[in-house]
């Protein structure tokens, strides 16, 4: 099962529909995609990654916040894309 815990339903529907373009379908599957771009963000920002848990923030907020455009956004988006295309060719 896909789960947010912060995230609000702007970036959620964003998410979604990023990994279904990608291929990727399965509730599960997807759910794996969103904790490795977690880590993949976690590895980038550490800090802001922390300060989105303690402060119950929207991690997509934060990062359209910080960067006053989509550039690191559209750069999660493709990596998010890579990991669903993966996870597809691997079933």
């Amino acid at each position: 099962m896909l789960q947010f815990r912060y995230t609000c339903e702007r970036h959620r529907q964003m998410f979604v529909a990023v990994v279904k373009r990608a291929g990727c379908s399965d509730p599960a599957e997807m759910d794996d995609i969103r904790r490795r771009l977690l880590a993949w963000l976690s590895a980038r920002y550490p800090r802001m990654v922390l300060d989105h848990f303690h402060e119950g923030t929207c991690l997509g907020c934060e990062l359209e916040a910080r960067f006053g455009d989509s550039s690191e956004i559209d750069r999660a988006i493709r990596a998010v894309e890579e990991m669903a295309s993966a996870k597809a060719d691997q079933t």
